[in-house]
C-alpha cells in the first residue's frame, strides 16, 4: 500500500516539472503543426470512440497525414482505465514503433495515455510492479494530451487504473504529459453535462488541495488552487447555460489545469476516494458524486477546515468582507451546493444500495490513507455520511 509518508517524501523531493501549454482557439491543429516541425514521423493516437464519431480529431490527423506523418489510432472501442485496455494500446504502440503518443479526450483517456507512455519504455515491469510512489524507473516516450473535459488529469503527475475491485494509483514525475492542449473549439462541440461533471470534479480537487493539512509544505502548489476556485465559480454556470464565446470557455478550461497543478504534490482527500469507488460501482460520472459528497464531508471536517473555507469564500466573493470565519465557511459550502444545482448536478445519491456500502467504505478508506485528511474518518462515521448522501434533505440519516 502507498503510505502518506512515502507520498509526502517523494513529493517534497520531486523536481519542478514544466509543461508546454498550448491554450488557444485552434490549438489542437497547432499541435499537429508543432509535431511536424519536430520531425515526428510515427504517432500513436488514443481517442475514445464517441469523440471519433464526432470527428473532432479528423482535421488534426489530416494535417499530419498531408505532411506524410504516419498516425496509428487506437483500436479500443471503449477507453477504459483497466489493464486490458492499457495492454492492448501498449502492444499496438510498440508494434507500430511510435515515437510519441497523443491522448485526446477526458481523464480516462489521458490516464491510459500516461500508462502506455511509460510501459512502452519499461517492458521488463508489469503494471502491478509500477503501482504506487516512484516505482517507474524510466521516462516514457513523449506524451501530448488534448483535454476535452477538463478533469485536471492533464496537469497531474499521477494516474488511476482499475484492477478487479480496486483502483491503483501510479505516482511519478514521468507521468506528467510533456505538452497540454486546451482548445475551446473542441469543448463547444461536446455535451455541456460532461463539462459540468468534470469541472465539479476538478473543483473538488482544488478545494481538497487547499484545505489539506500538508498544503503549507507546498505553497506554490496551493497557490494554484487560489487561482482555480474563483474561475469555476465565475465561469462554470455561464458556460453551461449561456453558450458564451471561446474566450470564456478558455478561461474555464484553465481552471482544471490549475487544479491539477495544485494536486500534483499535495494530493486529494476523502471526497476524491469515495467518488472514485462510487462512480466505478454505479457507472456514473465522479463529478456527480462530488457534487453531493464534498459539502457533507466539509461539514464533517468543519472545525478543522473552517479558516481555509473562509479564505476561499472571500476569494470567490461568496460572502461579505465583514463576515466571520464561521459565516464565510458556511457560505462557501452553501455556494458550492448552489453552483452544483445551477449546472443541474444531483443533490443526493438515491441509488446507493445498503448492501454495497460496506465494500465501498472499506475500499475508499483504504485508498484515502495515502492522503493527509483534516479529520480522520472511521467506518461507522463513513456509513453515516453515505446514508446522509442518499437523501435530498441532507440532515436526514
Amino acid at each position: 500500500m502507498t503510505s502518506r509518508r512515502s507520498l509526502l517524501g517523494y513529493a517534497a523531493g520531486m523536481k519542478e516539472q514544466r509543461q508546454e501549454l498550448l491554450a488557444d482557439i485552434g490549438a489542437f491543429e497547432k499541435l499537429a503543426e508543432e509535431l511536424i516541425r519536430r520531425d515526428v514521423k510515427r504517432i500513436y493516437v488514443i481517442v475514445a470512440k464517441p469523440l471519433q464519431k464526432l470527428k473532432l480529431c479528423d482535421r488534426f490527423l489530416e494535417i499530419l497525414q498531408e505532411a506524410h506523418v504516419r498516425c496509428f489510432v487506437s483500436s479500443c472501442s471503449d477507453i477504459a482505465t483497466d489493464q486490458a485496455t492499457i495492454k492492448a494500446c501498449t502492444e499496438e504502440c510498440r508494434t507500430y514503433n511510435c515515437e510519441v503518443i497523443v491522448a485526446f479526450g477526458g481523464g480516462k483517456t489521458i490516464d491510459v495515455g500516461k500508462m502506455v507512455s511509460v510501459w512502452v519504455t519499461n517492458q521488463d515491469m508489469s503494471l502491478y510492479q509500477m503501482r504506487g510512489v516512484n516505482k517507474i524507473p524510466r521516462k516514457g516516450i513523449p506524451l501530448y494530451v488534448a483535454a476535452t473535459t477538463g478533469s485536471g488529469a492533464e496537469s497531474s503527475a499521477s494516474s488511476l487504473i482499475r484492477h478487479d475491485k480496486q483502483i491503483y494509483m501510479y505516482y511519478s514525475e514521468y507521468l506528467l504529459p510533456r505538452t497540454v492542449v486546451l482548445d475551446p473549439d473542441l469543448v463547444l462541440r461536446l455535451p455541456m453535462e460532461n463539462m459540468a461533471n468534470a469541472s465539479i470534479l476538478a473543483l473538488t480537487h482544488a478545494v481538497e488541495a487547499y484545505i489539506c493539512p500538508d498544503a503549507g509544505a507546498f505553497p506554490a502548489d496551493r497557490a494554484n488552487a487560489d487561482i482555480a476556485v474563483p474561475i469555476f465559480f465565475s465561469y462554470l454556470e455561464k458556460c453551461y447555460k449561456h453558450g458564451l464565446g471561446n474566450d470564456v470557455y478558455l478561461q474555464l478550461m484553465m481552471a482544471p489545469y490549475y487544479s491539477g497543478v495544485a494536486s500534483r504534490r499535495i494530493g486529494y482527500g476523502y471526497t476524491h476516494s469515495f467518488a472514485l469507488y462510487i462512480a466505478e460501482k454505479y457507472d456514473i460520472a465522479p463529478g456527480s458524486v462530488c457534487a453531493v459528497l464534498l459539502p457533507i464531508i466539509l461539514e464533517y471536517e468543519f472545525e478543522q477546515v473552517r479558516d481555509s473555507l473562509a479564505d476561499l469564500a472571500k476569494l470567490t466573493h461568496l460572502c461579505s468582507s465583514r463576515a466571520t470565519k464561521e459565516e464565510a465557511a458556511r457560505a462557501f459550502i452553501d455556494g458550492f451546493r448552489s453552483l452544483c444545482r445551477r449546472v443541474e448536478l444531483p443533490d443526493s445519491l438515491p441509488f446507493l444500495k445498503t448492501e454495497d456500502l460496506g465494500e465501498i467504505i472499506e475500499l475508499s478508506l483504504y485508498d484515502a490513507k495515502k492522503w493527509s485528511n483534516p479529520k480522520k474518518l472511521n467506518k461507522v462515521q463513513a456509513l453515516s455520511l453515505l446514508r446522509k448522501a442518499r437523501y435530498k434533505d441532507q440532515g436526514t440519516i
